[in-house]
């Protein structure tokens, strides 16, 4: 689904959406990435639109493409992880989520079990495609999506999860229910764009501007049980912090 107004052409938009799979880590090296045939397909474009993005995206190093084997996502360096996090309490974090709860309704796309993105391994501290549990969500607000969630859980942990709860209870109330303790978020907002999935469950088009919140969530051992990727509609959401300076300090942002 595009938007047929959009000055953008399209195979520039799906050079846009291609991209920011690959730097955000979706494909693996050594796998060949969708071919021509099934992205146009997945895009619901001709091949040609996907032949003119896929050149793009060789243009710009990040693919090679090679004659009877497929398109591969060249090797790159890891993310400078150069970054301070900001310290919170994770109570007011829980508080949020139980208040958004409750003024907003949930649709249970998909439970599966199976092997995760390399990327989601990695914060948990797992090899690649271990298998975890994943639970997709959309979570809409006056009848209409602005959220959604996908949870990767360790099997202890999600595998005795019903859709039905699912459905009514916030994951992080029905994780503690189950016997998990929360003793530290890890949370990163990143700023990025709906490909065919997330605009079909969103009801937006591909390319749309969205906001992702990644959390990991840790046990009382500090070791991560809970990795929980949203994507907001960028239309629906706002996040907002509010800094207050300490007593007998100067205010300061660094």
């Amino acid at each position: 689904m595009f938007d047929a107004h959009s000055p953008t052409p399209l195979y520039h938009r799906i050079y846009a959406v291609m991209r920011e799979r690959i730097v955000t880590g979706c494909y693996q090296t050594e796998i060949p990435v969708p071919s021509e045939a099934e992205l146009a397909e997945s895009f619901s474009v001709s091949r040609i639109t996907i032949r003119k993005a896929m050149e793009m995206l060789t243009t710009e190093g990040l693919v090679t493409r090679t004659r009877g084997r497929g398109t591969f996502v060249n090797a790159r360096t890891k993310e400078n992880k150069l970054h301070r996090p900001v310290v919170s309490n994770v109570n007011g974090l829980l508080s949020y989520l139980n208040e958004v709860g409750k003024s907003t309704r949930l649709k249970v796309v998909s439970i599966d079990f199976g092997a995760a993105p390399p990327r989601i391994c990695e914060q948990m501290g797992l090899p690649p495609t271990s298998d975890l549990v994943r639970i997709v969500r959309v979570r809409s607000l006056n009848k209409t999506p602005y959220s959604l969630s996908i949870a990767y859980l360790l099997p202890e942990v999600g595998g005795a999860l019903k859709r039905q709860e699912l459905a009514t209870t916030n994951m992080i109330d029905l994780v503690q229910r189950g016997g998990a303790a929360v003793e530290q978020v890890e949370q990163t907002l990143t700023a990025t764009l709906a490909d065919d999935y997330g605009a079909r469950h969103l009801e937006i088009p591909v390319g749309a501007p969205l906001m992702l919140v990644n959390r990991v969530f840790f046990d009382a051992g500090l070791k991560p049980f809970y990795v929980a990727e949203m994507f907001y509609r960028a239309d629906r959401y706002k996040y907002r912090v509010s800094l207050k300076r300490e007593g007998g300090k100067d205010f300061s942002l660094g």
